[in-house]
């Protein structure tokens, strides 16, 4: 499975994203446990790990930029702030573009871990 949610600290809400997505089932698995998360009607944070993510094919990029414009129509907007974990130069330039194409439904907080374990922070905001 492309991603795994971890409901324990809700509402933090800690998303394991490992491995590759299997076409669009298991990027569709990813984005209706997401929309799940709003029918629970509380507030909830993300926080997204990638250090077992595989290769990312860019045209994902396009469709979780559509998903986030789609999920921005939802009112009221549960979904507080995001932290994104990221391992690899190539999904911190995947992640960048998602946001450059649609902004964020709520303040996103990305964070490469560098190789010597210096970070590099991005901020996106609605």
């Amino acid at each position: 499975m492309f991603a795994i949610y971890d409901y324990t600290n809700f509402p933090i809400v800690n998303v394991d994203i490992s491995g590759n997505i299997n076409g669009d089932v298991g990027f569709q698995n990813f984005t209706s446990q997401w929309l799940n998360l709003y029918i629970l009607k509380t507030d909830f944070e993300l926080v997204f790990d990638t250090l077992n993510t595989g290769y990312i094919n860019p045209l994902y990029c396009l469709y979780t930029a559509l998903f986030i414009k789609s999920i921005k129509k939802l009112s009221p907007q549960y979904l507080k702030k995001s932290k994104i974990y990221i391992y690899n130069r190539y999904i911190f330039k995947l992640a960048k573009i998602i946001f450059y194409i649609e902004k964020p439904v709520a303040p996103v907080e990305l964070i490469l871990i560098n190789d010597d374990d210096s970070y590099t922070y991005e901020y996106f905001y609605p």
